[in-house]
């Protein structure tokens, strides 16, 4: 779950910052690897815990979603998936997490999570752009 969790995360963020214009494939805290893009590796480790692993944390522990959701590998080097019910269910609790109205820890301002991370995308360009002086990463407490 949380591999997964991690993909869709990863693509949301990478297509916020292709759409303002940064480059992904360099980044500031993962080293640069061919094909890789470093800078969405980057900008997901903010909302990793408190997106992914949450959702994660609340269908296991809720009961949501057991062992017997998954189709398991057969033989060694295959992976382990969601059966498609279990996938939905996945898929629909983290959307519902990415909507969710939270306060951002820096303006105050009421946004959703997948808001959050345009606000934090654009304040990244805002800094590599000499407009905002420091990057203040998002934090909860």
């Amino acid at each position: 779950m949380l591999s997964y969790g991690y993909t869709l995360l990863f693509y949301n963020i990478y297509s916020l910052l292709r759409s303002r214009g940064l480059n992904p494939q360099v980044g500031f805290l993962h080293a640069l690897r061919q094909g890789h893009p470093a800078l969405a590796s980057d900008m997901m480790e903010e909302f990793r815990s408190i997106v992914v692993d949450a959702v994660v944390w609340k269908l296991a522990v809720n009961g949501q979603l057991t062992p017997d959701d998954f189709d398991y590998p057969k033989t060694a080097g295959e992976g382990c998936f969601f059966k498609p019910h279990a996938r939905q269910t996945f898929i629909k609790a983290l959307e519902e997490k990415f909507n969710s109205a939270i306060a951002h820890p820096v303006t105050g301002t009421a946004l959703d999570y997948r808001r959050c991370m345009e606000y934090q995308v654009q304040h990244l360009s805002q800094v590599i752009r000499g407009i905002d002086a420091d990057y203040q990463a998002m934090v909860l407490r």
